[in-house]
C-alpha cells in the first residue's frame, strides 16, 4: 500500500515504489533476464507518476538488481 500521508514512518513515494518492485521480484513475479513492464505501465498500476517509477527504477539499477537498455527496456539482473 502506498503511504501518501505526512506520519512520522513516512517514507518518500519512490522508495515506496521500489519496496513494492523489490517485492515482485522477490515474488518471482518477472524473473532473471526477463523484462520487467514500462515506467508507464508501473505508473498506471501503482497510481504514480512516470517519474517516480523512474526513480525507483535508477535506484535498483544503481544496486544492479535491475539493468536499463536504452530502447530495449529494463530488465531484471541475472546474478
Amino acid at each position: 500500500m502506498i503511504d501518501k500521508s505526512n506520519s512520522p514512518n513516512y517514507r518518500p513515494l519512490y522508495d515506496q515504489i521500489k519496496v513494492l518492485l523489490t517485492q515482485s521480484l522477490i515474488g518471482g513475479e518477472w524473473r532473471p533476464g526477463e523484462m520487467i513492464p514500462s515506467e508507464i505501465d508501473l505508473a498506471g498500476r501503482f497510481k504514480v507518476s512516470q517519474g517516480t517509477v523512474r526513480k525507483a527504477i535508477d535506484s535498483l539499477a544503481g544496486e544492479n538488481i535491475l539493468i536499463r537498455r536504452q530502447g530495449k527496456g529494463t530488465f531484471v539482473a541475472t546474478h
